[in-house]
């Protein structure tokens, strides 16, 4: 058996949840297909798909090998290309997964970019509130918000041996409330007038109330404790609840763009801004030494697209990827 020809095959099969589609395009036969599963399942001890009539599932097993089958052809396809001196134009599937809380325009722009210069790889995003846990989840790239304290199911770079975060841009945060809400309500004019208001707010990761971090015009903080009357786990939701008139929220500038131009919302307390080092918006990708090209291209391209600063890669990024992340520090410098 050529295990490494049916390994190809299984995750083909995985990502296109059909044995007829994944022979359609490997160009090869059903029977073929149906028999490299069949002869890897043998060797393997394990029943890797649940097959019925009408679709397909993975298996736990096939799960946890479909992980360990992509890092190693990854890994495998861009070994061979680098010491052919012949590696291929990225090409593939793209798995992002980002933050609904970032611009939907920024994002678009983003990703549009990538893909006019890599016309070959495909993209398939994924909006989620909190970071998946990439490599389990089967993502190679992440956009997040990230706040005082790492999402749930992540640490922080310098302790994650799966991915690593770099702060490439910033959202600006900004207070704001209805027309509407407003117009019951004496305006805050400061932060410590908002204990007198109903709050929207996303929960904290840490315990106790919500702080708010504004800065006036002097630099000094001005933290304010809050108890929010609506919370909810959705930037976006917040939003909706703030059209509605529910209350005060501060969710990032990009967010709310469109509705402040509408009249929708309005900025309050425009003498404070917000602690912007709460809400960085971070790149994640999996810690391999041997990233798949489309991975690197994209890690390069962000940074180039954001005008990251070289001194914002981790400390050893070198030594994690010897000639990828060189190659964007000199795109973003």
């Amino acid at each position: 058996m050529n295990q490494i020809y049916a390994m190809r095959v299984f995750v083909r099969v995985a990502e296109t949840q059909s044995f007829r589609r994944a022979a359609q395009q490997l160009k090869v036969s059903n029977a073929l297909v149906t028999r490299s599963i069949a002869t890897l399942e043998a060797h393997l001890h394990a029943r890797l798909i649940n097959r019925t009539t009408r679709n397909l599932s993975l298996t736990e097993a096939g799960t946890h090998y479909l992980e360990g089958c992509r890092g190693l052809l990854e890994e495998l396809d861009h070994l061979e290309g680098s010491v052919a001196g012949t590696e291929r134009e990225p090409g593939g599937t793209l798995r992002v997964v980002a933050t609904g809380a970032l611009s939907p325009q920024a994002l678009t722009q983003l990703l549009d970019g990538y893909r006019r210069r890599y016309p070959k790889v495909r993209i398939r995003l994924t909006l989620a509130e909190r970071l998946p846990h990439l490599i389990e989840d089967g993502y190679d790239v992440g956009l997040f918000i990230a706040g005082g304290a790492p999402p749930t199911g992540t640490s922080t770079a310098s302790a994650d041996t799966d991915s690593i975060e770099l702060s490439f841009a910033t959202q600006r945060l900004v207070a704001c409330a209805a027309p509407s809400y407003l117009a019951a309500r004496e305006e805050p004019r400061h932060p410590d007038h908002l204990v007198l208001h109903s709050c929207i707010a996303t929960p904290s990761e840490q315990r106790g109330p919500i702080v708010w971090h504004f800065v006036d015009s002097e630099g000094d903080a001005q933290p304010v404790a809050l108890e929010p009357s609506y919370m909810v786990n959705s930037p976006l939701l917040v939003r909706l609840a703030a059209i509605a008139g529910m209350g005060v929220a501060v969710l990032p500038e990009p967010l709310v763009a469109d509705d402040f131009a509408t009249g929708a919302l309005r900025r309050i307390m425009q003498g404070y801004t917000v602690d912007e080092s709460q809400a960085k918006v971070s790149l994640v990708y999996p810690r391999r030494r041997h990233l798949p090209a489309k991975t690197r291209a994209f890690v390069d391209y962000t940074l180039e697209h954001a005008g990251c600063p070289a001194s914002a890669l981790p400390a050893d990024a070198h030594a994690i990827m010897p000639h990828d992340l060189h190659l964007a520090a000199q795109h973003a410098s």
